[in-house]
């Protein structure tokens, strides 16, 4: 992993992104830090969240939409609700995910992976229950 120099914002980035669990936008991170820093631009988010990406901190959820991050940087599985559009983890498969490269006929490297599942979320099924 490259190593990343210290700034104040990356440091206020990440920090952030570690004190929640609700996997992020870059808009709804940055609305957040910009809390702390106020004159925090848009420019220096992105550059920010692309380093900490690129420097493995952090890891980039993405299914062709919108970004989300997470600041739990190691290979697990989650779920992306279809109906709310949030990234939730998936605890229980971090077994099975470190157990893959182990028991995989490739015959190269794997380094880790990011699984994403789709389906509805508790809330938005309670949600729809409620309904009916």
């Amino acid at each position: 992993m490259p190593q990343v120099r210290k700034s104040r914002q990356r440091d206020a980035i990440l920090c952030n992104l570690q004190n929640r669990c609700d996997h992020p936008t870059a808009m709804e991170l940055y609305l957040s830090v910009r809390e702390e820093i106020p004159n925090l631009s848009l420019g220096t988010m992105y550059r920010n969240l692309n380093t900490l990406c690129e420097s493995g901190q952090i890891l980039r959820l993405s299914d062709g939409g919108e970004e989300h991050y997470d600041a739990t940087a190691h290979s697990h599985a989650h779920l992306k609700c279809t109906r709310c559009g949030r990234f939730y983890d998936l605890p229980d498969l971090n077994d099975a995910l470190e157990a893959l490269p182990r028991n995989s006929a490739y015959a190269g490297e794997i380094y880790g992976c990011n699984l994403i599942f789709f389906g509805v979320c508790a809330n938005c099924h309670r949600q729809t229950e409620q309904n009916i």
